[in-house]
């Protein structure tokens, strides 16, 4: 495409992409403007604008299927996350499987501490931050976000085996993984009463296996037959991490920066128009907001 070319064109200054950028602006106004926007909320509504502007080859396939779709938005980001609600009475199972762009994963707060808050004009409060002491990895995220969730009394859902509202269980699991996966920490918090900033530091991994969150091994593992995965299945559930954006500041005066993964090993740092060199250490000390992956046998040199 006419972006990646202008990209990679061998210019020595950034390249900034105006084009992209208006083309958002014109279909998600509310981040039209130059005012502190969210990065998590404008790489969905890049992905979706370019998703409604690309047209794959669906060989018929949409005429069958409306909600089938062949663009390289999907081909390269999109994954399908598999929810089971479980009946507590029966043991029926429900299944559906909804596509995502990215996973949105929250951070513990149950040790948060917080700054003293200064009242808002309209009676909240604002510049919240929080501090936590001790850490979390992706991992324990991940696990968090696929373990079964009870459902009680307040939320009973209508059971097709008992025919009644009945509680429940939900999980959610990895039904097909995307060749780019997108990882968003959740560190905004917003209430009626409060604002604020996790700061927990989260310890993320340069290479990441996503097989222990997939459905099948959880299908497996039910059955009493779970095995150990073969090394084709496991390889293409292995990640490699390319690149990370990172929220400096407070949650109402901040500023974002990301380190990009060009070879292997080589990392930089991009600040607005000055790009540095960067260690790996440096990569993987920063607080990370958004992380990104990609399948290992993308992997180059």
């Amino acid at each position: 495409s006419l972006c990646f070319e202008q990209f990679y064109s061998g210019h020595r200054s950034p390249h900034i992409p105006y084009r992209l950028l208006h083309l958002v602006w014109t279909h998600a106004r509310h981040l039209a403007g130059y005012e502190q926007q969210d990065a998590h909320e404008f790489l969905i509504a890049a992905l979706d604008v370019l998703h409604r502007h690309c047209k794959g080859d669906d060989n018929g396939k949409k005429a069958n299927n409306p909600n089938h779709c062949n663009c390289i938005i999907d081909q390269i980001f999109t994954g399908g996350l598999q929810s089971d609600v479980t009946c507590q009475v029966c043991h029926g199972v429900s299944t559906t499987i909804d596509p995502f762009w990215d996973i949105s994963l929250d951070l513990p707060g149950s040790s948060t501490q917080f700054w003293p808050l200064s009242p808002g004009s309209d009676g909240s409060v604002v510049n919240g931050e929080s501090h936590v002491s001790g850490t979390t990895t992706l991992t324990d995220c991940l696990r968090r976000f696929t373990r079964p969730e009870h459902l009680g009394s307040s939320a009973k859902i209508k059971c097709s085996g008992c025919h009644s509202y009945q509680e429940s269980t939900k999980q959610l699991t990895m039904k097909k993984l995307p060749i780019v996966a997108c990882f968003h920490l959740k560190r905004f918090e917003h209430s009626a009463k409060l604002r604020r900033k996790i700061t927990t530091y989260v310890s993320f991994p340069l290479e990441l296996d996503m097989t222990p969150f997939m459905a099948s091994s959880k299908e497996s593992r039910m059955n009493g037959q779970y095995q150990q995965p073969t090394d084709s299945l496991n390889n293409d559930n292995k990640y490699s991490l390319f690149a990370v954006v990172n929220h400096q500041g407070t949650l109402e005066s901040g500023h974002y920066t990301s380190f990009i993964r060009q070879h292997k090993d080589q990392w930089f740092k991009c600040d607005d128009a000055i790009i540095t060199k960067a260690s790996i250490k440096d990569v993987l000390d920063s607080e990370g907001y958004l992380l990104f992956y990609h399948k290992q046998f993308l992997e180059y040199e």
